[in-house]
């Protein structure tokens, strides 16, 4: 690991009114795309929940110029949680299908960060995709950690390579090495709140196109079929 440095503060302005944070962004046509589809249902459900809901379409702005795309969650997650107590990311290419269920209500609030493990085959795989963090010491300590382990930059699961290896997983071999002072402090929750092909929910509540090629008209029948059922 080089030597340590900040995340970049993310020079905006934002009126908090609720306690809890809903989030995206996105850059790149085919992820801006994706993001005019979830954005709505992202915005019904932060309003069913009593969330603050902030989606940021960057056509021409990188918050983390000198890295992959994937890392400006972090700088958006780091920022967000000094001002609330929860942010819940939700990747661009994940669409909320089912509104009525509060992902609070599985929660831990002493656990700093919550997330789903995908099975696929034998394989567990931590996925960032959709990302609840506290606003309590260790996650800012897990985010700066994460930052600056500088082998994941490029790696293909950038920022989700790096957490992996920091509780305990090896991101490549796709095995868990050993226990480390950060696994306790990660808790896998229900595949329903991020299913994928492959590792999916019955009856999804978030659905993510976390693989290649995107199938962006599948999206749009979930979007579709969100729209029919809250109007």
């Amino acid at each position: 690991m080089k030597k340590s440095t900040n995340i970049p503060v993310l020079p905006i302005q934002w009126q908090r009114r609720e306690r809890t944070l809903l989030c995206s962004l996105a850059t790149g046509s085919e992820h801006m795309e994706m993001l005019d589809l979830m954005a709505p249902t992202a915005a019904y459900y932060a309003g069913l929940h009593r969330m603050d809901c902030l989606m940021l379409p960057l056509p021409d702005i990188r918050l983390a110029p000198g890295r992959p795309p994937a890392w400006d969650k972090i700088i958006l997650i780091h920022h967000m949680l000094k001002q609330y107590e929860t942010v819940i990311w939700i990747d661009a290419d994940a669409i909320i299908c089912d509104p009525k269920k509060d992902i609070r209500s599985v929660l831990d609030r002493n656990i700093p960060m919550h997330m789903v493990a995908h099975r696929i085959g034998s394989r567990l795989i931590p996925n960032t995709g959709v990302w609840i963090c506290r606003s309590l010491p260790k996650t800012f300590e897990m985010l700066h950690r994460i930052w600056n382990d500088a082998r994941y930059v490029e790696h293909r699961w950038w920022e989700q390579a790096a957490l992996m290896d920091l509780i305990g997983f090896d991101p490549d071999s796709i095995t868990f090495r050993a226990v480390t002072p950060y696994t306790q402090h990660v808790q896998f929750i229900d595949r329903e709140w991020n299913s994928r092909q492959g590792d999916s929910a019955p009856h999804p509540i978030i659905y993510h196109y976390c693989s290649r090629p995107k199938p962006i008209e599948d999206m749009y029948r979930r979007y579709d079929e969100f729209m029919q059922s809250v109007l």
